[in-house]
C-alpha cells in the first residue's frame, strides 16, 4: 500500500526483498511487531523499530512484518528542519515524539481501528506538526534558504524558475544556486526532479510509463525510470497497477 503527497510518500507492509539501494528522499521507517533490520555499503548493520536514513545512503532495510515508510522531500521545509535537526551521515536508531507518533499510527492501522485514509492525514499531520516544532527550535542556518523552501512548498503546483525564487530570496540567480547547495547539499536541479515526478504518478497509475515519461518531459522512459530509481529507490513499475 502506498501513498504520496507534495513532499512526503509512504509505503505501508512488508519488506522481504529488499535490494541494496539509494534515493534522494530522507527516509523514516518504523515497525511496532519486530525490529527492522538495516545494512548498508559500508558493512554497518542496524536493528530498531525505528530507523532515520539520510539522503543518498545505499542500503538494504527488511522487515517480515508491516513496517511504515515514509519518503521525505529533503529539499522542503520538513525535510531541510529534519536534516539540520537530526544531522548524521548515517542511519541512526529514530527514536523522539516523530517515531511515537508514527507507532501509534502504525499500531491503530493493524488493530483495524484505522482506515488506510485515517493513516494518510495521521501521517501529513504528524509531518506538518513536525515542521511546526523544528521551526519553533529555530534549527536555521541560512533564512534565505529556508525562505526559499517555503516558497517552494507553497507555489509546489507552479513552475517555478531559477530566476523568479532567486529574485524572491534577493539574490542573483548564480549566488543562490552556491547557496542552495552549500546549505542543503543538493541542487536546486533535484528539487524541480521531485516536483515533476510527484506530479506524474496520477498520469503513471493509468498510463505506460513511456507515456508518462514524454507527457512530462523525460527524453524517455530509460531517463524516467534511472530519475525516478534515484529520487524514490523504487522504479515506477512499483506504481503501475497491478494485472
Amino acid at each position: 500500500m502506498f501513498y504520496f503527497d507534495r513532499n512526503f510518500g509512504f509505503f505501508l507492509g512488508p519488506l522481504t526483498d529488499n535490494k541494496y539501494h539509494k534515493h534522494y528522499a530522507l527516509q523514516i521507517s518504523v515497525s511496532t511487531q519486530s525490529n527492522l533490520a538495516l545494512s548498508d555499503k559500508k558493512g554497518k548493520n542496524l536493528f530498531g523499530k525505528a530507523l532515520l536514513l539520510p539522503s543518498k545512503v545505499e542500503h538494504a532495510l527488511t522487515c517480515n512484518t508491516n513496517q511504515l515508510t515514509i519518503l521525505i522531500n529533503p529539499l522542503s521545509s520538513v525535510g531541510h528542519y529534519l536534516k539540520l535537526k537530526f544531522d548524521s551521515t548515517d542511519p541512526v536508531v529514530f527514536n523522539n515524539y516523530i517515531s511515537d507518533e508514527l507507532f501509534s499510527t502504525l499500531d491503530k492501522f493493524e488493530r483495524n481501528e484505522w482506515s488506510f485514509e485515517m493513516v494518510c492525514q495521521s501521517v501529513s499531520q504528524i509531518l506538518t506538526t513536525c515542521r511546526a516544532s523544528l521551526e519553533d527550535e529555530k534549527y536555521i542556518e541560512d533564512k534565505r534558504i529556508l525562505k526559499a523552501l517555503d516558497f517552494m512548498d507553497i507555489h509546489f503546483n507552479d513552475v517555478l524558475s531559477l530566476v523568479r525564487v532567486a529574485g524572491y530570496c534577493n539574490v542573483s540567480p548564480t549566488r543562490f544556486l552556491h547557496l542552495f547547495k552549500e546549505k542543503t547539499n543538493l541542487s536546486f536541479r533535484r528539487y524541480q526532479l521531485w516536483n515533476k515526478l510527484v506530479k506524474s504518478l496520477p498520469y503513471l497509475t493509468k498510463n505506460s510509463i513511456t507515456d508518462t515519461a514524454h507527457a512530462f518531459g523525460f527524453s524517455d522512459s530509460s531517463h524516467y525510470t534511472r530519475t525516478f530509481s534515484e529520487t524514490f529507490g523504487v522504479t515506477p513499475k512499483f506504481f503501475l497497477p497491478k494485472r
